[in-house]
């Protein structure tokens, strides 16, 4: 028992821990990662959030197989399009509104839903974006080890038959292999600081955009135009062509496929918006590059796959819309020629290379800043990662990838749950406290109720409660969907589903305001009479972290806990 404490205390993060007879009336979720940020940790301007944009937002290879799930649903290419563009210019918009907070006080998205949920109700919220964030780390690594595969097959083309099966057929010795390869290669990634990822930003925007558009050329200028699937989607596709009524219901799906998909990136936006230099930094960027950026991959995407059917002929039956099967495919075509494997390589270089910032600074960084906010004692971002990077394995991404169809339905139908909390924190935030948060209350855990988002016993009621409104109207046709799939709808529930995302989120946001005019919310308006954290002033800061003005962290909680 002895070794087991001092393991414990060893492992706690230090200067960021607070002492146990502290429970009662001490800061809680505060260490160097969750406190708010300094003026000399705040680094990205507007083209830092530009390029945050380009590599977790669009030019990728979620990006990129965009189309697939939108040409499925029976829409043309112009009117899959047509559901990208609007849908992206909404998710601009959202990201702008969810970054807010974020921007003006430098807090991360754990510790901003301790103003609406409460300051033990934020634990409801926070597990699952940690949910989350385990299944799609996991896939993001998979996806990297798939282009590490055709890098590996692109300088050696004997590596194609390292392909015994494993897990029951869903991957193989070499999908195994290129896992552990890009594990062990976007490691050291993780010790960068999120403040300091300008260099690996621009790198990686420097290596993919032009790989993108070259590819884009090639495949063009190879087929002549710009395939098959512009003409005739089910030629190819096998996908009959929607009409009527229910082309337009397809076309609603389709801008609200886009909107969910984005929907777990969006709500948590204040995790990097709390680097910005100024608070309007972050808008224009995300205005523009979020739409602009997934529009133009989008597009990119489904003319190489339509132009690869028609230049591929063997591969007749499968469209090839993922781009490591894209370049797999040619260099397989053109019988690894040197100038096959040399595009090859390059290719799945630019997409792995654009993989680390998926894998690290998108689903890492929120994963490790939520696992702070829930155990600021022993977790950073820093290890959050690592721990992440460990859970990849046994999720076992591969298996769900290729098998467990109903759960990536459910993962895919998440903004049945996350609309609704988005709603909360937008009624929250601008409706009901215009704006204005109490920095030191947000990390008080005070039981006699002097903190202002202590409610009822550390939880707010009107929150869970907007967002049971949120969520019920929008779940029965969740359900119909995760049990038989979009073949037999359930009428009227699974048109409500299809709208889910925004459906929940005005729902729920209505609700919030209603409660609180029902319940009023004490506290509106206060904030703190000092800046006990150095937010918003220069600061003489010691390694960009630990000390401010002189002082550590821990005189720092003093301060704050005077004022409480």
């Amino acid at each position: 028992m002895h070794a087991l404490q001092k393991f414990i205390k060893f492992i706690e993060v230090k200067d960021g821990r607070q002492d146990d007879n502290e429970g009662q009336q001490g800061l809680k979720s505060l260490n160097a990662d969750t406190r708010p940020l300094e003026p000399a940790r705040r680094t990205f301007g507007p083209w830092e959030f530009v390029t945050l944009w380009v590599i977790t937002g669009s030019f990728n290879i979620g990006g990129w197989t965009m189309g697939s799930s939108l040409i499925a649903y029976g829409l043309n290419v112009w009117q899959a399009m047509l559901t990208v563009i609007i849908g992206n210019i909404i998710v601009g918009f959202l990201c702008v509104m969810t970054g807010a907070p974020g921007g003006k006080w430098h807090i991360g998205f754990p510790i901003i839903q301790r103003a609406s949920w409460g300051v033990n109700g934020f634990v409801f919220v926070v597990i699952q974006r940690v949910f989350l964030a385990c299944i799609w780390f996991s896939t993001q690594v998979f996806w990297g080890g798939q282009c590490v595969k055709i890098v590996l097959t692109a300088i050696w083309p004997s590596f194609a038959r390292v392909d015994k099966p494993l897990a029951n057929g869903t991957m193989t010795t070499g999908d195994l292999t290129s896992f552990i390869i890009f594990t062990v290669l976007y490691y050291p990634f993780i010790w960068i600081k999120p403040e300091k990822y300008k260099l690996p930003f621009l790198i990686s925007c420097v290596t993919v955009i032009p790989t993108i558009i070259v590819t884009w050329i090639w495949f063009m200028a190879k087929a002549q135009g710009a395939g098959t699937l512009v003409t005739d989607v089910s030629s190819v596709s096998g996908v009959t062509q929607a009409t009527g009524s229910h082309l337009g219901w397809m076309m609603v799906l389709g801008i609200f496929t886009n909107i969910n998909s984005m929907s777990v990136h969006v709500y948590v936006q204040s995790d990097y918006t709390r680097y910005a230099r100024k608070p309007k930094d972050q808008i224009l960027a995300q205005l523009v590059m979020v739409p602009m950026g997934t529009i133009v991959v989008a597009l990119i995407g489904i003319i190489c796959t339509s132009c690869a059917a028609q230049i591929f002929p063997e591969q007749e039956g499968s469209l090839l819309w993922a781009p490591y099967d894209l370049y797999a495919a040619l260099q397989a075509h053109y019988g690894n020629s040197s100038h096959s494997r040399a595009a090859v390589a390059f290719g799945g270089l630019s997409f792995m290379i654009a993989q680390f910032g998926m894998v690290v600074a998108n689903n890492g960084v929120a994963a490790g800043l939520d696992l702070s906010g829930l155990f600021p004692r022993y977790f950073t971002i820093k290890r959050g990662m690592i721990l992440m990077s460990i859970l990849s394995f046994i999720v076992q991404p591969w298996t769900l990838l290729n098998g467990a169809t109903k759960f990536l339905t459910v993962l895919g139908g998440y903004g049945v749950f996350i609309g609704p909390m988005t709603g909360v924190m937008f009624s929250d935030y601008f409706l009901v406290r215009r704006q204005i948060l109490k920095l030191s209350d947000l990390y008080n855990y005070n039981p006699n109720g002097n903190g202002i988002y202590w409610y009822y016993k550390g939880y707010n009621w009107r929150a869970l409660l907007a967002w049971m409104m949120g969520v019920w109207i929008t779940l029965p046709g969740f359900v119909r969907m995760v049990q038989d799939g979009s073949a037999n709808p359930w009428a009227g529930w699974s048109n409500l589903y299809d709208l889910s995302y925004l459906l929940g989120c005005l729902l729920s946001c209505g609700t919030y305001y209603v409660a609180h005019r029902i319940s009023p919310i004490q506290g509106l308006g206060v904030q703190d009479d000092e800046d006990y954290f150095g937010t918003f002033r220069r600061a003489s800061v010691i390694d960009g972290v630990d000390y401010v003005t002189g002082s550590s962290l821990l005189e720092i909680d003093e301060k704050a806990k005077s004022a409480v």
